[in-house]
């Protein structure tokens, strides 16, 4: 098997796996993990636009619509225009009871991945991380096309 190959392999397991195992760990909570995902970046970054968020999340803006509807509905986002400088933009943020859902799937998600590096020997932890940082900075400078 080719370098690429066992990488996309390899890539591939440790998305599946651990989405599959966060997604179990964030199931009590009661929300999606396309909900999930929207809440935690609104949480780090502040208010976005519909467009944005689906750009940041990977998700087509119809989809993103859906997920904020369900969200806005539960009393977990608000949408607010820019009255100052373009009226026909809006913002989607976090409400009192969506920052602390927010917090709660961040300590979570803090206490599992604190349970994974558990389980990766002391001595490793930092060359894992170290290489994470370098996986994330190589697709960050690759071009979004297919190409």
């Amino acid at each position: 098997m080719s370098a690429p190959s066992k990488f996309r392999e390899t890539l591939s397991r440790v998305y599946q796996r651990f989405n599959a195992l966060q997604r179990g760990e964030k199931r009590c909570f009661g929300v999606t993990m396309s909900q999930c995902v929207t809440l935690e970046l609104l949480h780090q970054e502040g208010p976005k636009t519909v467009r944005v968020l689906a750009d940041r999340l990977g998700l087509e803006t119809s989809t993103l619509t859906r997920v904020v509807d369900v969200l806005v509905r539960d009393g977990l986002l608000r949408r607010t225009r820019d009255e100052k400088r373009d009226r026909r933009r809006v913002f989607i943020s976090l409400t009192g009871r969506g920052r602390q859902l927010a917090n709660k799937l961040e300590a979570c998600a803090d206490a599992y991945c604190d349970r994974i590096l558990t389980r990766i020997p002391r001595g490793q932890r930092e060359d894992v991380l170290h290489a994470l940082r370098v996986l994330v900075e190589a697709i960050d400078e690759l071009p979004e096309s297919c190409a």
